[in-house]
């Protein structure tokens, strides 16, 4: 007599788991204020500014002559600790000089022996850096340091002594190019101050006397080998004529950036805010293929108000294309309820093409931030395919688009990977996110309902910036999934130093990406005309371990920067890391933001738990969320990471309290209503379950909720009010696997096989790696003698899953119904292995008992 096979439960719970940047930030000055110099004269233009006489007395003050064996130039005093003063300048200064015989003269004639203070940034970075220190028990005037963005117009005075008979020369002059991409020696300022040799390394200052960058070329150079940008590209011929008449500096913020830290808080210098920069990744092969094909279907969308957005072509008809972008990037406006502002927009595809945007063609649906826009071409553009399906946790996936980041915006694409719908549902929130842990675990929880507003239910980790919504999120096939628009965060702003984050509201990037989902648009799609051209609905093939591979090696080749920066920089950096899942290099950096001690100092200890937290460092991530409950007793993120983490450790009482805790702060956020219920599931409070997930339905009715309710009800074999539950989860989300295979557990304690078979089918065509869902199916058909496709089925299991004992367990099985003895004691040889490996003991003796029958 067969044995008869039971289903291994599929009573699966959706867990909830388990930053325009200023200038340079002022500090204090180190100059000894009883000093008989007067370094800080009373402003004598008539505009508010220093004279031209008193301009060039503070660039008298603060140039200094570098002296070398047989070459040299000026310098500029940066700043003082005791009876040492740092010099920045260049390092062509001293090139072929005796390192030990460098000398540097200051304004009233004393030279000194200096040193170079050796800076491992300035060598691996290339750049045409280098600091001096010498000793002096004078005291000699420093540099006030600007405070704003270097822009375009700019009135300057360049100094530094000639080359030629060592005068000391000043020139006024105006900023008349910012480069976006720094030339490779840190050059990025070009002015109209014709500088001389020897002048390199002077100071250049603004007309309120900062200190805005040194002096590094002349115009005219001999040579062009200077003109090359840091990413190895050449200006055209035509740009490098017009870069060839300027002079060129390197600003104060990229010296800053680049000294040591320990330098710079010895020496009390000030944190630069440097511009902010869009990490690239190295790829290859078929991620070019795709990043290729991204590059043609996306486009660019310029308002008159100077902001820009993306978008996707998905249509085209004769010589009018359609275009699907965030309906917040044609219609700007502070609140929701207002009208869209009176701007004109106009787009532009890969080509470079610019083309006007009829402002009667854009069409979009109330409570959906989508919109449809139209152009006219005679060029031939590619099209877009959209694809509907609901997408697998960890699945790889790219945002492109073009990022607003000073004057260009240039076009980006980023990797990362998404979150199931069901999963994103309770991941996304401003405050909070988690990243998937094992199976069996948690994966995030805490949001208001109110926050899924404009159709915002995809989630993911690309790194992604103002100026990209609208583009497409792409699946691994380069198909559309959704559109991007925002970005989780948090508020951060220090009343001292004025460091902030740089989104709307002062807010920094903590946590994911969020986008809407092709289903959503396709749901409105036929409201306002509009059907995509090309529709797909199947998941893409799981990827080969080669692609997996290159993924992986792209994600690790994002260069994400580490140069000195402000605390809110930091923090971003660190969630970007966070994003990419290196989660070390994501520790080190919000350490860095916690080292300023800002008064949003709580960010970072709460980016260091999420760190310690990905890497399953639980006694870490608790010290580190604990850390910014000592600052913030309200901050309710930490308190619902405690709760997932003590759960995770199976200490339940704690993690009770805590999320009891986060309910009194937040009673109407329905995850943590959801993270209560899987504590007291954990804990077999199943009635207590019951309450606090019907409390969650109460306040946000959606799928995972009712999935979980029926869990429960299933627990406590109340079969009718699981299968009602099912159903409810599945008619919010007809692509809910779990849904299904839950339904089909209730089916099968109930005895109808047919239903079982037909759920589990279901639930494959949706997710078909899901190894559960083909053991259980196949255990159905086992159980009905129904043999090949149970043999089919488990060959299935141990294909997607290798390790998974009982999978080879039932294979022997079946195979001992055909018959073929050798074949049945293979399997049930390599499912006695397993268990015994994984110490199931239960299942190892039954299993060898088993094999003892043959």
């Amino acid at each position: 007599m067969k044995p008869y096979f039971t289903i291994i439960s599929s009573l699966l719970l959706l867990f909830s788991p388990g930053l325009t940047l200023a200038g340079l930030t002022q500090v204090p000055s180190p100059i000894d204020q009883s000093q008989s110099v007067n370094c800080n004269p009373e402003k004598e233009g008539e505009d508010g500014a220093y004279s031209p006489q008193q301009q060039e007395a503070i660039l008298r003050q603060i140039t200094v002559k570098v002296i070398g064996d047989n070459n040299g130039g000026s310098g500029t005093l940066l700043a003082r600790q005791g009876n040492n003063y740092l010099v920045a300048s260049n390092s062509h200064t001293l090139v072929g000089a005796n390192l030990n015989n460098i000398r540097v003269e200051t304004i009233d004639g004393q030279v000194y022996p200096a040193q170079i203070i050796p800076n491992v940034n300035f060598q691996e970075n290339n750049l045409d850096l280098t600091i001096l220190k010498f000793t002096s028990n004078k005291t000699y005037c420093l540099p006030k340091i600007a405070n704003n963005e270097i822009n375009k117009q700019l009135p300057i005075i360049a100094a530094g002594y000639s080359g030629g008979d060592n005068s000391f020369i000043s020139k006024e002059g105006m900023v008349e190019k910012i480069t976006e991409l720094v030339f490779k020696k840190g050059y990025e300022i070009g002015y109209t101050s014709d500088i001389e040799q020897g002048m390199s390394g002077g100071p250049i200052i603004n007309r309120d006397g900062e200190l805005v960058g040194i002096n590094a070329m002349a115009p005219y150079p001999v040579l062009n080998h200077a003109y090359v940008y840091a990413d190895g590209k050449r200006p055209t011929f035509s740009e490098l004529r017009e870069l060839r008449k300027l002079s060129w500096g390197i600003t104060l913020k990229t010296v800053l950036a680049q000294i040591e830290p320990e330098l710079m808080v010895a020496y009390r210098l000030p944190i630069p805010r440097i511009k902010q920069i869009v990490p690239e990744s190295k790829l290859v092969g078929w991620l070019q293929e795709v990043e290729a094909k991204a590059k043609k279907i996306t486009v660019k969308i310029d308002s008159s108000s100077e902001s820009n957005g993306s978008g996707v072509i998905i249509a085209k008809e004769g010589d009018v294309y359609t275009v699907l972008t965030a309906n917040h990037v044609v219609c700007e406006r502070q609140l929701v309820a207002q009208p869209c502002g009176n701007f004109n927009y106009k787009l532009m595809t890969h080509d470079g093409n610019v083309y006007p945007i009829d402002k009667s063609t854009i069409q979009f649906q109330p409570g959906v931030d989508l919109a449809v826009v139209k152009f006219n071409s005679r060029e031939n553009y590619p099209v877009a395919t959209l694809a509907n399906y609901n997408p697998t946790t960890d699945d790889y996936v790219f945002t492109t688009g073009y990022p607003k980041l000073k004057e260009k915006s240039d076009w980006r694409f980023s990797l990362g990977q998404v979150y199931s719908k069901e999963r994103g549902l309770l991941t996304t929130t401003s405050q909070l996110d988690l990243p998937n842990s094992s199976a069996g675990g948690l994966n995030s929880v805490t949001q208001s309902a109110a926050s899924l507003a404009g159709g915002y239910e995809l989630v993911y980790t690309t790194i992604t910036f103002g100026g990209m919504s609208g583009g497409p999120v792409l699946d691994s096939q380069g198909r559309v999934i959704g559109i991007h628009g925002k970005s989780e965060g948090e508020h951060a702003y220090d009343a001292i130093t004025g460091d902030s984050g740089t989104s709307d509201g002062n807010k920094v990037q903590i946590g994911n990406s969020l986008g809407i989902p092709t289903s959503t648009f396709l749901a409105v799609a036929s409201r306002i005309n509009v059907q995509p051209q090309i529709l797909e609905t199947t998941p893409p093939p799981q990827l080969t371990a080669t692609e997996v591979e290159s993924i992986r090696n792209a994600i690790l080749s994002v260069d994400v920067t580490k140069t000195n920066t402000s605390a809110s920089q930091w923090l971003e950096r660190g969630n970007q890391l966070w994003r990419l899942r290196r989660y070390n290099d994501s520790i080190q950096a919000f350490e860095q933001a916690i080292e300023q001690k800002p008064d949003f100092v709580y960010l970072g200890y709460y980016g260091k738990g999420l760190g310690h937290y990905g890497n399953k460092q639980y006694e870490e991530a608790i010290t580190a969320f604990k850390q910014v409950l000592e600052s913030r007793p309200d901050f309710v993120p930490a308190r619902f990471y405690l709760s997932v983490i003590y759960r995770e450790l199976k200490q339940l009482d704690l993690a009770l309290t805590e999320v009891d805790q986060a309910i009194k702060l937040q009673p109407n956020d329905s995850r943590l209503y959801n993270q209560k219920f899987l504590i007291l599931m954990d804990a077999k409070r199943y009635a207590q379950a019951e309450e606090s997930i019907t409390k969650a339905i109460e306040i946000n009715p959606i799928a995972p909720f009712y999935n979980n309710r029926g869990v429960v009800y299933s627990r406590n074999k109340k079969w009718e009010l699981a299968l009602v539950d099912f159903k409810r989860a599945l008619e919010g989300n007809p692509q809910y696997a779990h849904a299904y295979a839950n339904g089909a557990f209730v089916y099968y304690n109930k005895g109808i096989w047919n239903s079982v078979i037909s759920s589990y089918t279901k639930a494959i065509e949706i997710d078909p790696q899901y190894p559960l869902y083909y053991n259980n199916r196949g255990v159905a058909y086992y159980n009905n003698e129904q043999w090949q496709l149970a043999l089919n089925d488990f060959s299935k299991v141990v294909t997607l899953e290798p390790r998974y004992a009982r999978g080879y367990k039932h294979l022997g099985e079946v195979y001992a119904q055909f018959g073929d003895i050798q074949k049945a004691r293979e399997n049930l040889q390599q499912a006695a292995r397993l268990f015994q490996d994984q110490r199931r003991n239960a299942d190892y003796r039954e299993t060898v008992s088993i094999l003892q029958g043959f």
